[in-house]
């Protein structure tokens, strides 16, 4: 064989590499663009309840004796054992009813803050009262190239982006990695935001930190959409006659 055929064979060996290629690095390393907010301050954007979110509310104490009354207890399986069990739903206007105290504002507030006014309005019948909160539907569905799976955020205070992509395994390598798609609905409307996982200046959006009911959407880069639509049997035959033109030209020279 000449060598002129042989550099011919190696072009076309390349040339089906790199039709078959999936991403350069500079498309999909994450943090490349920015990365001084890496090293920057920052305030955490923490978890607001929300109307319409369902609440579970626990209160303990060291006197149970006073505590009960304010304790909506579900006995479960006839054994004699209570455990508060019961969701609160907070009302359109933001508060959420509970026994003795009637109603309490906490849409707007975090977690803690609302650990903190409960606390508060109990202090007037008991002592040290011990109050925990879980917002028990705290969702982020994800679709797309990551996966699609309806997310459970209920014990996290501050869940990311990252967060997300971390539980769904990951971003396919076919990911289109600089227009992410959060949707979020906020006071009646929806919005969108689109994030480029690239720049680390991803952390500065309002939706780095995600909501209750998030929706994420990755869509697939070319080479994905590509590869897609291309039949399966095409990609086999590429890859078979690359591999065989790599070992007649090895054979050859």
């Amino acid at each position: 064989m000449t060598y002129h055929t042989n550099t011919i064979l190696t072009v076309m060996v390349f040339a089906l590499l790199l039709f078959n290629s999936c991403a350069s690095r500079k498309d999909v390393i994450y943090f490349q663009k920015n990365q001084s907010v890496l090293d920057s301050a920052f305030s955490v954007d923490y978890v607001k309840i929300k109307p319409m979110d369902r609440l579970r509310i626990n209160v303990t104490g060291p006197d149970e004796a006073a505590i009960a009354p304010f304790r909506v207890n579900m006995t479960q399986g006839g054994g004699g054992g209570a455990a508060n069990m019961i969701l609160y739903t907070v009302e359109h206007d933001g508060s959420v009813i509970l026994p003795y105290l009637g109603a309490v504002q906490v849409a707007g507030r975090t977690r803690l803050q609302a650990i903190g006014l409960i606390r508060e309005e109990l202090k007037r019948y008991v002592n040290d009262p011990v109050v925990d909160i879980r917002i028990e539907n705290f969702r982020v569905t994800m679709l797309g190239d990551a996966g699609s799976q309806v997310m459970d955020f209920s014990d996290n205070d501050r869940p990311t982006i990252l967060d997300a992509i971390a539980m769904s395994g990951d971003l396919k390598i076919t990911a289109k990695r600089n227009d992410i798609l959060v949707i979020r609905e906020e006071g009646g409307r929806r919005h969108s935001y689109r994030l480029d996982i690239r720049d680390a200046d991803i952390m500065n959006s309002p939706a780095y930190y995600l909501a209750q009911n998030d929706v994420i959407y990755v869509e697939p880069n070319t080479t994905g959409i590509q590869g897609n639509r291309r039949p399966w049997y095409l990609s086999l035959g590429m890859t078979v006659v690359g591999a065989a033109l790599t070992i007649y030209s090895l054979f050859n020279l």
